[in-house]
C-alpha cells in the first residue's frame, strides 16, 4: 500500500488535491473564529500581539482560499502537481504555526473559563480540519504539527500540575486523532483507485465496441458490394462472354459499378444527421453522369430538421433508392430534366425526384420482373421509410418519405 505521509502518484495526487481543494469555502468558518479569540481574549498583557496574530492568521486563511480557488478554476492541476502540493502544504504549515503560536500569546494571562474556551477552539480545529484534510496526510499534519507542538510546550511550561496533565491528553486526542486519519487516507485512495480502474474498464468497453462497430462495417461494406457491385461485375462478365453486349453496354454497366462503389463510399462519411449533405453527396456523383446524358438536374431542397438515426447504414439505403431512381431515369425514360425537392410534412421528410419523360405503368413494372422497384420498396421499409411513384404519360415521380424520428428498424 502506498505511504501515506508521502505524496502518491501523480493522477492520485491530483485527485486528493481536488477533494481538499473543494472544501475550500467550508475553511472559511475559521475567519470568524479568529475574529471571536482577537475579541474575547485581548487584554492589557497580549492585546498588541494579538491584533497582529488576528491579521496574519485571517491573512493566511484567506491566502490558502485564494489559491484553491485559482488552481481549481483554471484546471491547471495536471501540470505540475507535485509543486502545488508542496506550495499548499507550505500554506498550510504557515496557518498552523500561526494557530500554534496564539497559545503563547493567550495561556497564563487570561482567566480560566477563557484558557477553556481557547482549548475548545483548538479540539474543534483539530478535529475539523481531519475532515477536509485527510485525503492528503501531509496536509493535515502541516496544519495540525504546529499547533499541538505550540500548544503542548506551552502547557508543558506551566507549573500548574493540571495543566501538565491537559497536555498529556492533546497529545493523546492528536494521535487518535492521527489514527483515523489513517483509516480516512485508505478509504480515500481506495476509492479513487477504483475511480481510475473504472474508467480503465469504461475504456477498454469502449475499445472492444468500436472494435466491433468496425467489423460489423466492414461485413456490412462487404454485403453491400457483394450484391450491388459484385453482381453487377459478374452478370456483365456473363454478358460479355457470351458476346452479346455492345462496347457501349458494356460502358453503362461499368458507369454503373462505378457509381455503385462511390455510393458506397460515401456512406461511410459523416453526416451529423444532415441529411441535405447526404444528398449533396448523391448530387456530386451522380450529377455529371446526368448532363453527359443530355438531362438537366434542378435542384430544389429546402431547409429540413436533422434527422438523428442517419448513419451509415441507413444512409446508404437512402442513397441506394435516389441512386435507382436517376438510374431508371437514364436508362428507361426520355428525360431531359429531373428535379430533386425537398419538403417537410408533418412527421416526415419528404424527397421528390421527377423527371419529364414519358412514364411507366406501375403494376407491369413490378409483375414483369422490376427488381430495382423492389429494391427500393424494400430498402424504404428497412429505414421505416415508405417510397410510392406517380407516373403519367408526361412526368414520373418517385417520392421517398422519410420520418424525423425513427421508431425501430428491420434490417
Amino acid at each position: 500500500m502506498h505511504n501515506p505521509f508521502r505524496f502518491a502518484e501523480n493522477p492520485i495526487l491530483q485527485e486528493q488535491i481536488t477533494l481538499v481543494m473543494g472544501h475550500f469555502r467550508s475553511t472559511l468558518v475559521i475567519i470568524p473564529i479568529c475574529l471571536l479569540i482577537w475579541w474575547n481574549l485581548s487584554n492589557e498583557v497580549n492585546t498588541p500581539y494579538l491584533h497582529w496574530w488576528a491579521v496574519a492568521a485571517i491573512s493566511s486563511n484567506l491566502l490558502l482560499q485564494l489559491y484553491s480557488w485559482y488552481y481549481l478554476k483554471q484546471a491547471s492541476l495536471s501540470a505540475n502537481t507535485r509543486r502545488i502540493a508542496l506550495i499548499y502544504t507550505l500554506l498550510h504549515l504557515v496557518d498552523g504555526m500561526m494557530w500554534g503560536l496564539v497559545t503563547w500569546l493567550v495561556l497564563g494571562n487570561v482567566s480560566d473559563v477563557e484558557g477553556i474556551l481557547l482549548m475548545a477552539v483548538f479540539a474543534g480545529m483539530l478535529g475539523g480540519s481531519l475532515a477536509t484534510l485527510s485525503p492528503v496526510p501531509l496536509f493535515y499534519l502541516a496544519f495540525s504539527l504546529p499547533q499541538v507542538i505550540g500548544m503542548t510546550s506551552k502547557l508543558w511550561s506551566m507549573e500548574d500540575i493540571s495543566y501538565r496533565s491537559l497536555c498529556m491528553a492533546v497529545l493523546l486526542y492528536f494521535v487518535a486523532l492521527l489514527g483515523q486519519l489513517l483509516t480516512s487516507t485508505k478509504t480515500t485512495l481506495s476509492a479513487i483507485t477504483m475511480k481510475f480502474e473504472l474508467a480503465s474498464s469504461n475504456a477498454k468497453l469502449r475499445a472492444i465496441e468500436k472494435s466491433q462497430t468496425l467489423e460489423q462495417e466492414r461485413q456490412r461494406l462487404m454485403q453491400e458490394m457483394h450484391d450491388g457491385l459484385g453482381s453487377s461485375l459478374v452478370s456483365a462478365l456473363r454478358v460479355v462472354e457470351n458476346g452479346k453486349m455492345q462496347s457501349g453496354e458494356l460502358a453503362g454497366v461499368l458507369k454503373d459499378c462505378i457509381d455503385d462503389l462511390k455510393l458506397a463510399i460515401d456512406s461511410i462519411e459523416p453526416v451529423d444527421d444532415d441529411l441535405l449533405l447526404l444528398l449533396a453527396t448523391l448530387r456530386f456523383r451522380l450529377g455529371g453522369r446526368l448532363e453527359s446524358t443530355g438531362v438537366r438536374l434542378h435542384w430544389k431542397v429546402a431547409q429540413i430538421p436533422p434527422l438523428d438515426w442517419l448513419d451509415p447504414r441507413t444512409s446508404l439505403h437512402v442513397l441506394r433508392i435516389l441512386q435507382e431512381a436517376f438510374t431508371n431515369i437514364i436508362k428507361h425514360t426520355k428525360a431531359t430534366e429531373v428535379t430533386l425537392s425537398t419538403r417537410l410534412d408533418g412527421d416526415y421528410v419528404v424527397v421528390t425526384v421527377t423527371d419529364n419523360g414519358s412514364g411507366f405503368e406501375l403494376t407491369n413494372a413490378i409483375q414483369n420482373g422490376g427488381r430495382g422497384l423492389a429494391s427500393q420498396l424494400h430498402r424504404a421499409k428497412a429505414i421505416g421509410a415508405q417510397v410510392s411513384w406517380l407516373s403519367n404519360s408526361n412526368q414520373t415521380s418517385v417520392i421517398l418519405k422519410l420520418p424525423v424520428k425513427q421508431k425501430s428498424l428491420v434490417f
